[in-house]
């Protein structure tokens, strides 16, 4: 093991940004569908995400990797000592405002529990790690920015 132990927090302040942006992006097409109510917004959302074979298969995607980040999550929760609570806080969370906005601040949550109960333990991106985290972090501005540059007009 690596007898070095780095600073994380930049981590922490990362993930807590890019909850932001996750929330910020996808609220920006919220009102397509605010003005049609709960349930018949949800039904149009789902109508409309799953009508073509591009938007199935990101439906399928991200749904399979949300999966299996939300049954992740309640694992380190409890190996970190996080209350259920917490856990079911960031499923229901995730599942009714969007996943986007709370794995991020689960894995910022994360990240400061490792730092403070397990800094032996702490791990960060490092060398040409970087162009992976670049290239992720630029995907994820640019979906945001495309999202706020598009946002739909809904006629009263």
């Amino acid at each position: 093991m690596n007898s070095v132990v780095r600073d994380t927090r930049w981590l922490e302040i990362l993930f807590v940004l890019l909850a932001i942006l996750g929330l910020i992006g996808t609220s920006a097409q919220l009102p397509a569908y605010l003005h049609l109510g709960p349930v018949n917004g949800t039904i149009q959302f789902w109508t409309e995400a799953l009508s073509s074979p591009a938007s199935m298969f990101l439906a399928v995607d991200i749904l399979m990797l949300g999966a299996v980040v939300l049954v992740w999550m309640f694992g380190e929760c409890r190996r970190l000592g996080i209350a259920a609570g917490w856990a079911w806080v960031y499923f229901a969370g995730s599942l009714l405002i969007g996943i986007s906005f709370f794995v991020p601040l689960f894995m910022a949550h994360r990240q400061r529990c490792i730092r403070i109960r397990l800094p032996d333990q702490q791990s960060s991106p490092v060398g040409s790690d970087f162009l992976a985290v670049a290239i992720a972090l630029a995907a994820a501005v640019a979906s945001s920015a495309y999202s706020l540059t598009h946002i739909p007009f809904v006629s009263p």
